[in-house]
C-alpha cells in the first residue's frame, strides 16, 4: 500500500510539473527557458527603484543580479513586497513581461526591539 502511494505521488509529480513549486530565474528566461503564453514562476529580487503602484496595478522588475524580467500584476500584493525583497511571481509571458496572476514576497526574518530598529534596520519603527 505504501509503495503504491509513493508510485502514485511520483506519477502525479511527473505529469503535473506546474504543481511542483519550482521557479525559473530571469537568467533562465533570458536563455530561452520559457515560451510565450506558458504558465511559469519567476523568482529573484525586486530590483531597486522598480516597484510602481497605480491603484490596483503593480509593476516591478525581478532580478537575479544578471538579468531582469518585468512583472505586471493586478490585485492586492503582500505588504512585504518592497525594493530588494525576495519574490516569486507566477503567470505567463506576454512579450518580455510576465503578467502575473500571483505574487509571493518573502517575509523579513530580522526581528529587533522597537528601540533598536533605526540603528539595525535603517528605518524608524
Amino acid at each position: 500500500m505504501i509503495v503504491a502511494g509513493i508510485v502514485a505521488l511520483a506519477v502525479w509529480a511527473i505529469t503535473s510539473p506546474s504543481a511542483v513549486a519550482y521557479y525559473k530565474t530571469p537568467s533562465e528566461i533570458a536563455a530561452g527557458a520559457s515560451t510565450a503564453g506558458q504558465n511559469l514562476r519567476v523568482g529573484g529580487r525586486v530590483a531597486e527603484g522598480s516597484l510602481q503602484r497605480d491603484g490596483t496595478i503593480v509593476s516591478f522588475v525581478v532580478s537575479d543580479g544578471h538579468n531582469e524580467v518585468p512583472v505586471r500584476y493586478s490585485g492586492d500584493v503582500p505588504d512585504t513586497l518592497k525594493d530588494d525583497t525576495d519574490v516569486i511571481a507566477e503567470g505567463s509571458m506576454k512579450g518580455d513581461t510576465l503578467h502575473a496572476t500571483r505574487v509571493l514576497a518573502k517575509c523579513s526574518s530580522k526581528f529587533v526591539p522597537v528601540e533598536d530598529a533605526e540603528e539595525q534596520l535603517g528605518r524608524k519603527a
